[in-house]
This record gives C-alpha cells, structure tokens and sequence, in this order.
C-alpha cells in the first residue's frame, strides 16, 4: 500500500512523500537478477547491495539503466514505480546509507549501488525529488530500517494526515520553491494531457503572442487562452485543426488553477476567441514578479474580460470539464459517426521536383500499413528515442561533451521508417540535393542528401532519420502527434545538438532564442504531423544575409538560406511570412522588412518585443541593398509593422532559384515602387 503522509519537523517544514515501501532491511549474499531497460541485458546483483536489497522488494517496479556498466561498472537506478528519472526538470532518485547520500558516479568503486556492500547496522533509504533531496524534501521514498535521526512517521500522522490540514505558508514548502530559470511547467487537462515546460510555452508565446495591456499602462504577453485549450479540447492535439470550434461553442468548462491550490472556473463564451484574454508569461517585456504576498510568476490570467476578482496569478494548470454534446449543435453527430475517421489511416504524399523546383516527375503516396509491411521496422515497442534541449549555458551552446546539462525535449517509444526508405521510394536523391517534410499545419524541416544517406561515421554519431507512426503503444491515427520525425540517434538512442553540428549542413541547422541568445537546437528538427514529403533534384544554392543595426545601437549577424527558411514557418501555428501579388499576378512570399529590423535594432533579437518600436519611432534609415550595390533607403516609421516591405525568397510557391535573376531575395510589396532585387545587406543608419 502508498501511503501519502506530510512529515513535520522543527524549524517549521511540511513534506509529503508517498512511501512506497517501509519495512526491515534483510540481506543475503543471495543474488537476484535485474534486468536493464536500455539493453535488455540481464545482471546478478547481491540483496546486500542498496539496488539489490530494493529488487528483493516484489510490490516495487525498478528501472535500471546499465549505460555506465561498461565503463564504471555501475548499474543507475532511473525510476522506481510511476517516480522516475526526468534531466528536464531535475528530478531524480538518491540512496542514502546511514544519512549519507552515495556518489556513485565519483565513487563507482564504492558507492555504486550494485557494488556497496551493507552491514545488518546500516540504515539505508532512498529518496525521490529536485536536489538537493532529503527525508523533508522528497516526493517519493523507499525506507529499509529506522536510523536515530529520522522522524517516527506514524507519530507524525496524527499530528498531518493531508496537504489540505496545513497552513499556506507551508503548502508552499509542499509544492516547492517558487520556480525559477527553465524549471516551471504547464500541465493542460482536456481529452488529453499536455505538460508544457517553460522553453516551449515561450516559444509558443514568441510565435503567435496574445497581448493586453492594464489601466495601469503595463503589458502583458503571452498565449491567447483559446489556443492553449485547442492542445487538449479533443485527441487531435495540434494540427492545423487543432483547435475544436464545434465543441468550443457547444461549450465546456476551462479551471485556471494557481499553485496553491486557487481556482476560478470560466465558461467558452466568457473566454471568447479573443487574442485579449491570455496566459501571460511576460510583463514589460519581462517575467512576471517573483515578489509580493502572492506573486503571478511564472503565469497569470488576464485580459479585457478578466476582473481583479476572476484574476489567476501562479497558474500551474489548466483543465477543461463538462463537455457540451455536439449533438445539440448538429444531430448527424454521434458516436457512431467516427466509424469512417477511425478507419481512415493517413498517408504521407511523396513528391519528386524536377530543377525548376516545381515540375513533378515522380510521386507516390504512402500510410503505415505499407511502410510497416514493406520496410524494416525501426524502434521495438520499448527503446526511447530522444531530442536534447537546448542546453541553456550561453558559455556552451553546443554541449560538445554530449552530457545533456539541459536535459531532453523530447523523449518518447516510438517505431517507424527510416526516410531513405521512403524516399527510395520515388527514385532516391543525388548528392548535394535535399528534401522537405511539410506537417498539415505549413510546418517545415530540411534534411540533406549527407542526413537521409549518412556515413558511417555519421550514423555512430546521429544515426538516421526516420519517420515515426507508433508511439506509446499506439499506431496513427490513434496518436495525437500524426507521422513525427525522429534520429534513431546512434549508441544511446538522443539526437543532440552536437550530433546536428557534426553531420548536418550548416545552413540546416535549427535554432531557438532564449534571453538573447541563439541556441542550436536539435528537436526544432522534430516535425510532427508530417503529411508530404518533397524531393528535389537540383542542388539548392546557399547565401547569407548581413543585418546591421550597430549605427544605432544595435547588433551586426548573418541569416543563412537555411535559417531564413525555417523562420518563415513557426510550429505554433503562426508565421514571420508576408506574401504579396504583383501587377504580373507572380505571387512573392518572404520576411516582412519590419521583423528582419528587429532582429538586429537593439540587443533583443526574438523576444516577443524584439521589434524596438520607440527607435522606428525615434526614427532612422533603413538601406536595402541589392543588385550591383543599388539601394533603396526607407524611414522606419514607413516600415514600423508595415507588411507592405517583404524580403521575399519564394516566387509562385517555389523558393527562388539560382539562375533566376532576382535570386536570392527581393524586396517587394505593395509599399515599394521598384523591387530591389538580389538583396544581400540590410544597414540600420541614423538620420544625419
């Protein structure tokens, strides 16, 4: 049986920790066979080991990693029960043996808990938590005897029996510290479950950003509500028919809940549509206070519909309750008008260009089904495939030595196809050439000829890509994420942010800003709902773009082809494109000049304020320049959040081509009078 208990002890703490085992520490120079989750493989361990007397306990699930075994000799103990190891948010489990905790990766040859050898005088215990993790911080612990230090427990039952019997200053030493850096998470309840951690609620909120501002003058940024319910409001958690209107105006109930326990219940039709009422993240500019009696950070509800009163400040989640039927909106709707959606298999369509880039020569479609009979099958049902975080250090953006200081962003048991398979499949790629896997939602990732056909030094490194349709179980369309790009990721299964820099093109690279910062970032790579596949035959030609804004206080970088290429798309379901149709009825797709300004004006290059307003206001130059040095200058109060100047690098729907005489980008719209073509360099200058 768990037991749930809160334990006090003085000065003033409160913990609760569900004891998963308690009881009196037998060992035995018996062994017991423990067998690794990772490899398969199959240890004999002594029950007079920390691990091995915890194996002897049947009622407990043990998840065992031998990742170390080779080189240290050391079996890691990575979950005990539902309580298992997460580098994302620093959770983890500790053995402590007569109250000192083991070290067993500076002290393999004698604290490993394979090889430490107990006394029948020992006390031994293990805790689970965020360290530094000890008896009155842990969330979960295993307790094998009772040492002179530690708290009678069943003393302290009578004294707490639940969370809800203590004070609010000690519910906030139950659920924690205030969360600080990348540490909080959103957890989002509907027909699903969603946890949203911080780097990904800030991407969102950078891509397709809800703003209100207060009577008081102050802004708050953030994401619109009523996109956050489209993640959970049905199975189909992201697409770019995620969000579920039907039942949005059926009506359900959305709980804002903060993390001291507050809620407030809202309907739809109080929420609205509106990009007004939001999740804030950000107030001027900055995170949301930390101070006070009762602080907002790190999210808070507000918006032209939200009081003081009906106000939410440390939200920890979101759940959506008492769904409407659709059947009073639509009587065909029933539960038996699934039977076509459920036996429908979705189908990747795959497309080879000709050198124009748009001709078709060869294409196929595909769904699950084919590639499982017809291909090796990557992934066993039970193998994680990983994508590393960006590593958060801007002294090391790379995290060359592969220790995955910022943890995973990605981590999941998936099956699939390798993409060379798939793309064989519609005559295979030349050298130097590329291809493009489009999600339903517009969502775009590149792979070079080097990533589809690697090496074998690549390969050891990154291993290859491949496209997923089994997750967790599950087989499309039953899985909410659709076909995903995955790496099988070579000897231990992660694709990191130093695996993209060894074996991928450089102009492919993917990035994520976080603070200022431009940090590689693997999983951007992880494109789900992938439903095309485009093969070209003709090697795209790379170029660069020089952004200078230091005339005026700002920063001078370079955006590569590839770069720019994955800005014009967001996976949240917003853009940084404007299109524009000339008077020849060729239609350009491309940055609007405004959001390129942004990126170099001041320090702040992709925050959702990275565009400085009050300089365009202030006003200054902005020179274009182009083919055989011509300009073209342009006030920055003419450009502030103008979408009639675009930066264009796509021409009817293809991406401009080498040969063709505005390559590789043109300033167009409907503010210019005379396109500049082949752009090369942007320059911020202040007016003389």
């Amino acid at each position: 049986m768990i037991l749930l208990i809160c334990l006090a002890v003085l000065p003033i703490t409160v913990s609760c920790s569900e004891i998963l085992y308690e009881g009196p520490m037998t060992l035995s120079d018996e062994s017991i066979a423990i067998s690794s989750y990772n490899s398969d493989q199959t240890y004999d361990v002594t029950k007079n080991t920390p691990l091995g007397l915890l194996a002897s306990v049947s009622d407990l699930s043990l998840k065992v990693s031998d990742k170390k075994y080779d080189g240290m000799g050391i079996l890691l103990l990575d979950g005990i029960d539902s309580f298992e190891y997460d580098k994302d948010k620093g959770s983890t489990w500790v053995c402590e043996v007569n109250g000192v905790i083991l070290d067993d990766y500076g002290n393999p040859d004698t604290d490993g808990l394979n090889v430490k050898i107990l006394s029948p005088d020992d006390t031994l215990a293990f805790y689970y938590g965020n360290k530094p993790i000890s008896a009155e911080n842990a969330l979960a612990s295993v307790i094998f005897g009772k040492g002179e230090n530690e708290v009678d427990l069943e003393a302290q039952k009578s004294e707490i029996s639940s969370p809800n019997s203590v004070s609010n200053e000690e519910l906030s030493s139950v659920s924690g510290e205030i969360p600080e850096g990348n540490s909080w998470t959103l957890i989002l309840k509907g027909a699903i479950t969603e946890t949203m951690n911080q780097s990904y609620f800030e991407e969102g909120a950078s891509c397709h950003k809800g703003n209100w501002t207060d009577e008081s003058g102050n802004e708050y940024t953030g994401i619109p509500l009523w996109r956050l319910v489209g993640w959970v409001d049905d199975e189909d958690s992201h697409s770019s028919e995620g969000f579920n209107e039907d039942l949005y105006t059926a009506g359900y109930t959305i709980t804002v809940k903060a993390g001291d326990g507050y809620e407030k219940e809202f309907s739809t039709q109080e929420i609205g549509t509106s990009d007004d009422v939001l999740i804030a993240n950000e107030m001027n500019g900055e995170p949301l206070p930390q101070d006070g009696e009762k602080p907002s950070y790190p999210l808070k509800l507000v918006g032209s519909s939200i009081n003081g009163g009906n106000s939410v400040g440390n939200i920890a989640e979101i759940v959506l309750s008492e769904f409407s039927s659709l059947e009073q909106l639509d009587p065909s709707v029933s539960s038996g008008s699934t039977e076509s959606k459920d036996s429908e298999i979705p189908s990747i369509h795959i497309v080879v260009f000709g050198d124009d880039g748009k001709t078709i020569i060869n294409e196929t479609t595909v769904n699950y089904r084919m590639m499982e009979e017809s291909f090796p099958v990557i992934g066993d049902g039970e193998t994680e495939y990983k994508y590393e975080s960006i590593t958060n250090n801007p002294d090391d953006i790379w995290g060359a030595d592969q220790n995955f200081a910022g943890g995973f962003k990605i981590k999941s048991v998936v099956k699939g196809t390798l993409v060379r398979d798939l793309v064989d499949l519609v005559g295979g790629m030349e050298p130097g050439t590329s291809i493009k896997l489009i999600a339903s939602d517009g969502y775009e990732t590149k792979l070079g000829y080097s990533s589809v056909y690697p090496n074998p030094d690549a390969i050891l490194k990154a291993g290859e890509p491949f496209v997923a349709w089994y997750k967790g179980g599950k087989t499309i369309p039953d899985f909410k994420e659709g076909y995903q790009l995955f790496f099988t990721g070579g000897d231990d299964n992660v694709f990191s942010n130093w695996d993209m820099h060894e074996t991928m093109e450089s102009n492919l690279w993917h990035y994520y800003w976080e603070a200022g910062v431009q940090y590689p970032s693997a999983a951007g790579l992880a494109t789900k709902y992938i439903d095309e596949i485009h093969v070209y035959t003709a090697p795209e030609s790379e170029w660069e773009l020089f952004l200078d804004g230091s005339s005026i206080g700002g920063v001078i970088t370079n955006i590569s082809s590839g770069y720019y290429d994955s800005a014009l798309v967001c996976q949240f379901g917003s853009n940084h494109s404007g299109t524009y149709k000339d008077s020849q009825g060729t239609s350009w797709e491309g940055m609007p000049l405004w959001f390129l300004c942004g990126f170099v004006d001041d320090a702040d290059q992709h925050s959702n304020n990275a565009f400085n307003e009050s300089l365009a206001n202030s006003g200054y130059k902005i020179i274009v320049t182009g083919e055989n040095g011509t300009t073209l200058t342009i006030d920055s109060g003419d450009a502030k959040r103008n979408d009639g100047y675009i930066l264009a690098s796509i021409k009817d729907d293809i991406i401009i081509q080498a040969d063709d005489p505005s390559w590789p980008l043109v300033l167009t719209g409907s503010a210019v009078s005379e396109p500049v073509l082949k752009v090369n360099k942007i320059q911020l200058k202040p007016f003389e």
